[in-house]
């Protein structure tokens, strides 16, 4: 992790008892590849991907050729967390601002809102990449992202989700994963990312941690970007650097559009 960027947060429980604290985490630490979570969540994504090629081996096959196995089986990763997890906000549950969840937890509770199931699917795809290789898999970047979601209205919530990149999807431009949907993405659809409406503030990967003040660049963004947002985005450093409330509300599922692709690119892809 990069020592000139601080992203640590303390995980508390507040009880009747009192606070009980249970250390100090970095960004990083809630991406546990190897945990029991992201072995289910690999494995179960490869029954969705065997069931779809009995079912359709000729379409299976076009969109093996057209963008790889690895993107597909990162797909029904992807699908896999959406139709498991339910969505539940936790600041009323563990009476703290909100409550990280490690991807164990969230699997074994079966529910989390977002940055959890961010954790739980960035933990998974890694977990699936480390034992997948081939070019596909070795060019495509994967980043959990904790940031912002800003509304048609131009209202800000705090958000987290996943960015990937992939030559074989959109001519390697960044992708938005978003993990708090109910239902399952078809293959031949992703969504582009559009940093316009999905504002990131850190973004890591299990090793690196990235903050967007310093390392906007990494995501072809500029310091005009920076000073923009730069309200908010200094608003979410107090937050996940000192755990307190902060002004800017957390999205709940009920805020989200009610399409995932409203005001957003839908990248097709094509299978022949």
């Amino acid at each position: 992790m990069r020592q000139d960027v601080v992203c640590r947060r303390k995980r508390v429980v507040r009880l009747q008892s009192g606070e009980v604290s249970l250390g100090d985490f970095y960004l990083n630490d809630w991406v546990t590849t190897d945990s029991y979570a992201a072995d289910s969540v690999v494995s179960m994504a490869w029954e969705r991907l065997r069931s779809f090629f009995l079912s359709n081996p000729t379409s299976f096959a076009s969109l093996v050729y057209s963008i790889g196995l690895y993107n597909m089986y990162v797909k029904e990763v992807w699908n896999v967390v959406n139709v498991t997890i339910g969505y539940r906000h936790d600041d009323p549950v563990f009476q703290t601002p909100d409550f990280w969840l490690l991807p164990n937890e969230t699997w074994a509770l079966r529910y989390g809102d977002c940055e959890d199931t961010t954790f739980l699917l960035l933990s998974s795809t890694l977990n699936l990449k480390r034992s997948w290789v081939d070019t596909v898999s070795r060019e495509s970047v994967e980043y959990g992202v904790i940031g912002f979601y800003r509304d048609y209205s131009g209202t800000y919530y705090g958000h987290a989700f996943i960015i990937r990149s992939s030559s074989r999807i959109a001519g390697d431009k960044w992708l938005w994963v978003e993990t708090t949907l109910d239902y399952a993405v078809p293959q031949q659809i992703w969504y582009a990312w559009n940093p316009n409406i999905l504002v990131p503030v850190y973004w890591f990967d299990g090793s690196k941690t990235y903050r967007v003040d310093k390392d906007y660049s990494v995501l072809g963004l500029t310091s005009d970007y920076v000073k923009r947002h730069e309200s908010y985005i200094r608003a979410m450093i107090e937050y996940v650097e000192t755990g307190r409330w902060t002004s800017v509300k957390w999205l709940h599922k009920k805020r989200r559009p009610a399409r995932v692709d409203e005001g957003v690119e839908v990248v097709y892809v094509s299978t022949g």
